[in-house]
Order: structure tokens, then sequence, then C-alpha cells
């Protein structure tokens, strides 16, 4: 959206919410209270009323004008345009999951560590933030390239998998039920279903390539 267009925006929306205070009434109108006001009611007090009703015109013509304008301005978009599919692209993506599983710094690694020295309380709050930086971010980024539509279905339950592995490693770490054996277990699935996603690379088809 131009710089015009957003200050056309602003000025109407000024514009609107400064003539939107209504005229103070309680909705009805008193045919006999009416009927005594006409017969006293000097010329300077008609000329005053002439005045409002000329501004009140006045005000519902700019109201409903400035709702009109509104409704014709194109609206800002929140979508981000798509990245284009690169070859390049595709690799970093998957390198970064890949990553993962072999660092030292690594989901897998981190949690094995955190398993063979007992920090549960850590382990509970690893796996949630994992889920949201790994499965939610890495997977979900790579998901977007795939460009089979039956492998995109496929993709989210195994992207799912992932998250119920992190459950489960979650639940063996929780106070009175802390297993080293569940945890473990649960770890090497993670393994196994990360290494299955990172298969789904060789089926992206780059244009042009």
């Amino acid at each position: 959206m131009t710089v015009h267009t957003h200050s056309w925006i602003h000025f109407l929306v000024s514009l609107f919410i400064l003539l939107w205070t209504p005229h103070p009434t309680n909705g009805f109108v008193n045919p006999s209270a009416t009927t005594s006001m006409s017969r006293t009611t000097s010329l300077p007090t008609r000329s005053t009323e002439l005045r409002a009703t000329r501004r009140a015109i006045l005000t519902q013509t700019v109201r409903t004008t400035s709702i009109a304008a509104l409704a014709t301005l194109p609206l800002p978009s929140d979508a981000k345009p798509s990245e284009p599919i690169t070859r390049t692209l595709v690799t970093e993506t998957f390198a970064s999951i890949r990553e993962e599983l072999i660092s030292p710094s690594g989901v897998v690694a981190t949690l094995q560590k955190l398993i063979d020295g007992g920090n549960y309380d850590d382990i509970l709050q690893y796996t949630k933030e994992s889920d949201a930086f790994f499965r939610k971010g890495k997977l979900g980024k790579a998901k977007k390239l795939l460009t089979d539509e039956k492998l995109k279905g496929e993709s989210v339950l195994m992207s799912n998998a992932v998250t119920f592995d992190l459950i489960g490693i979650n639940r063996a770490s929780r106070p009175g039920k802390e297993n080293k054996e569940e945890q473990l277990r649960y770890l090497q699935e993670l393994i196994s279903d990360v290494e299955k996603f990172l298969q789904l690379e060789s089926t992206i088809v780059v244009v042009n390539e």
C-alpha cells in the first residue's frame, strides 16, 4: 500500500471518528411538545435550528462518503509473498533439519544429554520448545516446499509423529512418572521419524532446473 493511500485512509478514519458522535436524543418525538414549540419559537431560534439541520445533513453525507471510500480501498495483506522454490532453498531447508539430528547442539544430542543427566525439569521445558522451533518451524517450512500433493498429506502425518515422540519423552519426564527407558525409546522413534521426513527432499521438483 502506497504512502498516499495510507494517508488517505488515516484522514478518512479520523474524520469518520470525529463526526460519529450522535446527537443527544431519546429516540422519541412528542407531538404536543412539537406543536407548542412551533407556536412560540422566534425567528432567530428557527434560524439556529435550520443551521443545525443543514449541519446534520452535511455530517451524514460525510459519514456516508467516508464509509464508501474506505470500503473501496484495498486492505493491506498480512500474507507474505511465497518464496520461489529453488534447489538452494530446498537444500538449505533440509540441511537445517538434518543438523538437528547430527549436531552436538541439535535437538537429538540435547535431549540425549538431558536424559543421561536425569534433568527432568529441563526435559519438560525443552520438549515444548523443540516442538515449536523444530517441528513447527523447520519441518513446517520444509512441508511448504513439497511439490507432490500426495506427499504433502503424508508429510503432515510425519510431522505429527515427531510431536508424538516429543510428547512421549515429556510424559516419561513428569513428576511421579519418570522413566528413562521410555525416554530413550521415544528418542529413538524421534530419530527414525525425522530420518523418514528427510527422504522427502529428493521428491521435490524444481522448475527450470
